[in-house]
């Protein structure tokens, strides 16, 4: 690692966070965007919870408690 780091003209600590990133599957923006991505998929395609009361009567039903 310490060649690499003097081949780059790196420190160690930035040569270690350059080759974590590397592994890490590259630019953190871009890993990021692309989590954000797949949770908006995925939250496209919950289903719906089905709900046998409305949200009035619960809160109704709650006060009377």
């Amino acid at each position: 690692m310490q060649r690499r780091a003097s081949a780059q003209k790196r420190s160690l600590s930035q040569q270690a966070l350059a080759d974590l990133e590397a592994i890490a599957g590259g630019d953190p923006r871009q890993r990021h965007r692309l989590a954000l991505e797949r949770i908006a998929e995925r939250w496209q395609q919950r289903l719906a919870l089905p709900w046998e009361e409305t949200p009035e009567s619960l809160i109704r039903s709650d006060r009377e408690r």
